[in-house]
């Protein structure tokens, strides 16, 4: 999942993951998103892992891309547990 979010965000912001911007960097204070991106980066989520999202990821905003993915698969684990 890390590997494909990556190339998801390189492509369509447009930036390259390298020894300044890495998977624990602050994509927004880094100018790569902006309110508009992380909506669509959410609705990717969404979309392509089958987590949803909600008003939950709005209280808890993931930066980076270690955020992001230690978010979807807490809710991944929640949403088996609850099956």
């Amino acid at each position: 999942m890390k590997q494909e979010l990556k190339k998801h965000m390189e492509e369509r912001f447009m930036f390259e993951f390298d020894s300044d911007i890495t998977e624990d960097t602050d994509l927004f204070k880094a100018g790569i998103l902006d309110s508009f991106g992380y909506i669509s980066l959410m609705t990717h989520i969404e979309e392509e892992y089958g987590v949803p999202l909600g008003d939950e990821i709005l209280g808890n905003v993931a930066v980076s891309v270690s955020g992001i993915v230690a978010f979807v698969d807490a809710a991944r684990l929640r949403a088996a547990g609850s099956r």
